[in-house]
Protein backbone atom coordinates (compact mmCIF):
# COMPACT_ATOMS: atom_id res chain seq x y z
CA UNK A 1 0.00 0.00 0.00
CA UNK A 2 1.44 3.40 -0.93
CA UNK A 3 0.16 6.55 0.73
CA UNK A 4 -0.12 9.92 -1.94
CA UNK A 5 0.89 13.22 -1.08
CA UNK A 6 -2.80 13.91 -0.21
CA UNK A 7 -3.01 10.94 2.29
CA UNK A 8 -4.90 8.77 -0.23
CA UNK A 9 -3.71 5.57 -0.70
CA UNK A 10 -3.35 3.20 -3.74
CA UNK A 11 -3.13 -0.61 -3.54
CA UNK A 12 -1.92 -3.14 -6.02
CA UNK A 13 -3.55 -6.27 -6.78
CA UNK A 14 -1.53 -8.43 -4.74
CA UNK A 15 -1.57 -6.36 -1.96
CA UNK A 16 2.30 -5.38 -2.00
CA UNK A 17 2.05 -1.89 -3.54
CA UNK A 18 3.06 -0.32 -6.23
CA UNK A 19 6.81 0.37 -7.04
CA UNK A 20 6.27 4.19 -8.68
CA UNK A 21 9.59 5.85 -9.83
CA UNK A 22 9.98 9.59 -10.14
CA UNK A 23 11.05 10.55 -13.64
CA UNK A 24 13.89 13.39 -13.62
CA UNK A 25 13.86 16.68 -15.08
CA UNK A 26 16.76 15.45 -17.78
CA UNK A 27 14.88 12.23 -18.63
CA UNK A 28 11.50 14.43 -19.10
CA UNK A 29 13.98 16.98 -21.64
CA UNK A 30 15.25 14.16 -23.63
CA UNK A 31 11.94 12.71 -24.18
CA UNK A 32 10.24 15.80 -25.06
CA UNK A 33 13.46 16.68 -27.55
CA UNK A 34 12.90 12.92 -29.32
CA UNK A 35 8.80 13.85 -29.38
CA UNK A 36 9.25 17.42 -31.18
CA UNK A 37 11.85 15.89 -33.71
CA UNK A 38 9.60 12.73 -34.42
CA UNK A 39 6.21 15.41 -35.08
CA UNK A 40 8.68 17.34 -37.12
CA UNK A 41 9.90 14.32 -39.45
CA UNK A 42 6.17 13.42 -39.70
CA UNK A 43 5.00 16.73 -40.60
CA UNK A 44 7.72 17.26 -43.42
CA UNK A 45 6.90 13.93 -44.67
CA UNK A 46 2.90 14.29 -44.86
CA UNK A 47 3.78 17.87 -46.58
CA UNK A 48 5.10 16.30 -49.57
CA UNK A 49 3.47 13.57 -50.47
CA UNK A 50 0.40 13.63 -52.70
CA UNK A 51 -2.93 13.67 -51.31
CA UNK A 52 -5.31 11.46 -52.77
CA UNK A 53 -9.05 12.03 -53.41
CA UNK A 54 -10.99 8.89 -54.11
CA UNK A 55 -13.62 8.91 -56.21
CA UNK A 56 -15.81 6.08 -54.98
CA UNK A 57 -14.28 2.88 -55.86
CA UNK A 58 -13.98 4.03 -60.10
CA UNK A 59 -10.86 5.03 -59.07
CA UNK A 60 -8.59 8.69 -57.57
CA UNK A 61 -7.05 11.85 -57.86
CA UNK A 62 -3.73 12.75 -56.71
CA UNK A 63 -2.48 16.76 -55.55
CA UNK A 64 0.62 17.41 -55.29
CA UNK A 65 1.42 20.84 -53.91
CA UNK A 66 5.15 20.68 -53.81
CA UNK A 67 7.73 19.17 -56.43
CA UNK A 68 9.02 16.10 -55.86
CA UNK A 69 11.22 13.67 -58.12
CA UNK A 70 10.00 14.02 -61.47
CA UNK A 71 6.38 14.99 -60.12
CA UNK A 72 5.43 18.94 -60.38
CA UNK A 73 4.66 20.50 -57.85
CA UNK A 74 1.23 22.49 -57.56
CA UNK A 75 -0.17 19.35 -60.08
CA UNK A 76 -3.01 17.22 -60.39
CA UNK A 77 -3.92 14.17 -62.05
CA UNK A 78 -6.38 11.44 -62.55
CA UNK A 79 -6.26 7.42 -62.68
CA UNK A 80 -8.93 5.16 -63.19
CA UNK A 81 -8.46 1.82 -61.64
CA UNK A 82 -11.73 0.34 -62.59
CA UNK A 83 -12.62 -1.77 -65.75
CA UNK A 84 -16.16 -0.69 -65.54
CA UNK A 85 -16.83 1.54 -68.71
CA UNK A 86 -16.33 4.85 -66.24
CA UNK A 87 -14.09 7.25 -66.56
CA UNK A 88 -12.73 9.68 -64.08
CA UNK A 89 -12.52 13.49 -63.79
CA UNK A 90 -10.85 15.70 -61.30
CA UNK A 91 -11.45 19.38 -60.92
CA UNK A 92 -9.38 21.96 -59.25
CA UNK A 93 -10.96 25.31 -57.55
CA UNK A 94 -10.69 28.33 -56.00
CA UNK A 95 -12.65 29.78 -53.65
CA UNK A 96 -14.90 31.58 -56.14
CA UNK A 97 -15.79 27.58 -57.68
CA UNK A 98 -13.45 28.33 -61.08
CA UNK A 99 -12.30 25.59 -62.56
CA UNK A 100 -8.55 26.05 -62.41
CA UNK A 101 -7.57 22.31 -63.55
CA UNK A 102 -9.20 20.02 -65.04
CA UNK A 103 -8.02 16.53 -65.59
CA UNK A 104 -9.80 13.52 -66.91
CA UNK A 105 -9.34 9.29 -68.03
CA UNK A 106 -12.26 9.88 -70.42
CA UNK A 107 -11.59 8.03 -73.34
CA UNK A 108 -8.83 5.33 -72.24
CA UNK A 109 -9.27 2.13 -70.77
CA UNK A 110 -8.86 1.08 -67.21
CA UNK A 111 -5.43 0.94 -65.34
CA UNK A 112 -4.33 4.53 -66.62
CA UNK A 113 -3.22 7.85 -64.88
CA UNK A 114 -3.66 11.14 -66.53
CA UNK A 115 -0.61 12.99 -66.81
CA UNK A 116 -0.19 15.57 -64.43
CA UNK A 117 -1.40 19.04 -64.92
CA UNK A 118 0.27 21.81 -63.41
CA UNK A 119 1.38 25.60 -63.10
CA UNK A 120 2.20 27.76 -60.50
CA UNK A 121 -0.50 28.96 -57.81
CA UNK A 122 0.01 31.05 -54.84
CA UNK A 123 1.85 29.71 -51.89
CA UNK A 124 -0.73 29.28 -49.10
CA UNK A 125 -3.91 29.69 -50.95
CA UNK A 126 -6.46 26.94 -50.52
CA UNK A 127 -8.19 25.31 -53.24
CA UNK A 128 -11.20 22.09 -53.27
CA UNK A 129 -10.43 19.25 -55.64
CA UNK A 130 -13.71 17.37 -56.64
CA UNK A 131 -13.54 13.92 -57.99
CA UNK A 132 -16.51 13.13 -60.99
CA UNK A 133 -17.37 9.29 -62.46
CA UNK A 134 -17.77 10.24 -66.17
CA UNK A 135 -19.49 8.88 -68.70
CA UNK A 136 -21.14 10.07 -72.36
CA UNK A 137 -20.11 13.72 -71.02
CA UNK A 138 -22.20 12.99 -68.08
CA UNK A 139 -20.70 14.48 -64.66
CA UNK A 140 -21.25 12.75 -61.34
CA UNK A 141 -19.30 13.92 -58.31
CA UNK A 142 -18.16 11.32 -56.04
CA UNK A 143 -15.90 13.39 -53.27
CA UNK A 144 -14.06 16.57 -52.82
CA UNK A 145 -11.14 17.63 -50.64
CA UNK A 146 -9.39 20.99 -49.67
CA UNK A 147 -5.88 21.54 -50.61
CA UNK A 148 -3.25 23.69 -50.58
CA UNK A 149 -0.70 25.45 -52.79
Amino acid sequence: MITTSRGGRISSPDGEGYNLMRIGSKTKAIGTVVASGVLALGMSTAASAATTIPAAGYGYAEWNADPSGSTPGDSLRVCDNNADGFGVTAKLMNSQYEVIRTVTTAGHSANYCSPWKSGNLTEGDRFLVYTYRTKGGDEVMMDSRFVGA
